[in-house]
């Protein structure tokens, strides 16, 4: 398994973790100090889903295709 992957897979699940949990803690905190941990808190999961959304590869081509032909190309025989 590559280690990119294993990356990925892990900031999405703490980010996930830490986007929830700072919410339930934001909304069930009464004190200052609560609250702006619970928005630290979801900030962080939040950069991290960025971080993820950001590196993840749009496609990916592999060695073994042949390169395509270009129109008015002409090809030996």
């Amino acid at each position: 398994m590559e280690w990119d992957l294993i990356v990925w897979i892990l900031l999405v699940v703490f980010g996930a973790a830490s986007i929830v949990g700072g919410i339930v803690t934001y909304r069930g905190s009464k004190s200052t100090g609560g609250r702006a941990a619970g928005a630290a808190l979801a900030a962080a999961g939040i950069a991290m889903w960025a971080i993820v959304l950001v590196t993840v590869p749009v496609s990916s081509s592999s060695g073994d295709t042949p390169s395509p032909i270009i129109a008015g190309e002409v090809l030996a025989d």
